[in-house]
């Protein structure tokens, strides 16, 4: 009888992701989702905002050849 334990899990895979901003580069490691990289995501930003960070969305680069994601808004605010 073989012992299953189930707290084991299988590695997550990651990818280098690069944030480009107005001013500033910086690399990150995100999982990849099915095996593919995620096409946003959220994290907190220190310009403006309340006590003076703001959530920022963050869109992957579909010319890029690399995995380069630039500012795309505040979550949940209207352009219109």
């Amino acid at each position: 009888m073989s012992e299953n334990n189930s707290n084991e899990s299988a590695p997550t895979e990651t990818y280098s992701a690069k944030l480009v901003g107005a001013d500033s580069t910086e690399t990150i490691e995100l999982p990849l989702i099915s095996g593919l990289p995620q096409k946003s995501i959220v994290r907190a930003s220190t310009e403006g905002g309340t006590d003076g960070v703001d959530d920022q969305v963050w869109e992957l680069d579909p010319d890029s050849d690399s995995f380069e994601y630039r500012p795309a808004g505040i979550p949940g605010a209207d352009y219109s």
